[in-house]
């Protein structure tokens, strides 16, 4: 492999039908943990750039918005 190759591998072996990755291509891989996005700092940013003045309490409302529709709304 070239050193400016990167490869990323994204599981989530919890869920049904998916398997684990072999033993002898987990030992090529480092893990990396991950979390859920914070909405609203994502939000907060996005509403600075375009110039909002009080984008930290825009985005609580945005964000909780988007909560809303994430739970209530079909895909």
């Amino acid at each position: 492999m070239k050193p400016s190759t990167a490869l990323f591998i994204t599981m989530n072996p919890g869920y049904a039908g998916r398997s684990e990755l072999p033993d002898n291509l987990k030992v090529l891989f480092r893990p990396v943990s991950m979390m859920v996005a914070d909405y609203d700092k994502i939000c907060d940013i996005i509403l600075k750039a375009q110039g909002f003045e009080k984008s930290a309490q825009l985005a609580k409302k945005v964000a909780g918005l988007y909560d809303l529709m994430l739970k209530q709304l079909s895909k």
